[in-house]
């Protein structure tokens, strides 16, 4: 984050702890339950949120040389990353063009070539089909045309991004508009993956998301455990094309008061979350970053 709007938001941060209120709007607003409940719109979120915008899949960090690969099966489609001899990233459907099967599970590393478990047909790490056993009961199959669908990939700030839809188009920095540079300024290129696992729920999965965007609850929800270190009720919100940001600011902010402005440093008193939209939180903590990646289920009203 730049000096300068770190200063901005310790500036903002400081008038709200002194005035004894957030900054608001002119009037709350209010949410239709039909967002959360209609089967049409969450017929048209999975169709247009989840196929034609980009998607986080993964971090930077888990394709760092050639034959690397991980697969994701969140989304509506399964998703094959990997990164080929040239240093390139692919992204594909991770679904045989034969009959249809998952071709590959987990991550791994020095792969050349995925074979289906179901008939062993296998496609390089660049998405084409190499081999078919008893080739002869497909004399006249195209190969050129059989291989892996393929969709737009970008590695953009230590993050891989996917458009999960053959055609699609992608470009990141244009999407995330002033984000971006927030984001570039983290270095998340230079992280390693600690820790990383899949969380189901029976709920809507806009309600996950909601959760991180407001500063209201944490005095009571969690009374116990962070709630002591945040300014009650404090966050500033900033908006950036369809994303946003919001910094929840703790108590230690008052040590700025000390400190001349370029000297002044929000990330070790604040916690940065931004909105990747449509469905990923990162959370930049002082030593670390949290990505949620929210994903509604097929078939059910979430």
């Amino acid at each position: 984050m730049q000096h300068e709007t770190q200063v901005r938001l310790i500036r903002e941060a400081l008038e709200s702890i002194d005035r004894g209120a957030p900054p608001m709007t002119e009037a709350f607003t209010r949410n239709d339950p039909a967002a959360y409940t209609s089967q049409e719109r969450a017929r048209r979120e999975r169709e247009i949120l989840f196929r034609e915008y980009p998607l986080v899949a993964g971090f930077s960090c888990r394709v760092k040389k050639p034959g690397d690969y991980f697969t994701d099966s969140l989304g509506p489609p399964p998703m094959l990353v990997t990164r080929n001899n040239e240093g390139q990233l692919r992204a594909f459907a991770n679904i045989c063009r034969h009959r249809g099967s998952r071709l590959v599970e987990g991550c791994g590393s020095g792969a050349a070539r995925f074979s289906c478990p179901y008939h062993a047909w296998s496609y390089d790490i660049d998405g084409k089909l190499r081999a078919i056993p008893e080739e002869a009961g497909f004399a006249t199959l195209d190969r050129e045309s059989r291989g892996l669908v393929s969709f737009p990939v970008e590695e953009k700030f230590g993050l891989v991004w996917v458009t999960p839809r053959e055609g699609g188009h992608i470009n990141v920095e244009k999407y995330l508009g002033g984000l971006a540079e927030d984001l570039a300024s983290y270095g998340i290129d230079d992280f390693a993956l600690a820790d990383q696992r899949v969380v189901r729920r029976n709920m809507n999965w806009k309600l996950v998301s909601d959760t991180f965007w407001e500063a209201y609850h944490i005095k009571v929800l969690h009374k116990s455990n962070i709630a002591p270190m945040f300014v009650k009720n404090l966050a500033l919100y900033d908006g950036f094309n369809l994303s946003h940001r919001l910094v929840g600011i703790r108590n230690s902010i008052e040590k700025m008061r000390d400190l001349p402005e370029s000297k002044w440093d929000l990330i070790p008193h604040a916690t940065i979350l931004m909105n990747l939209f449509p469905n990923t939180i990162c959370v930049m903590q002082s030593d670390h970053v949290e990505t949620y990646r929210v994903f509604p289920v097929p078939g059910r009203v979430n």
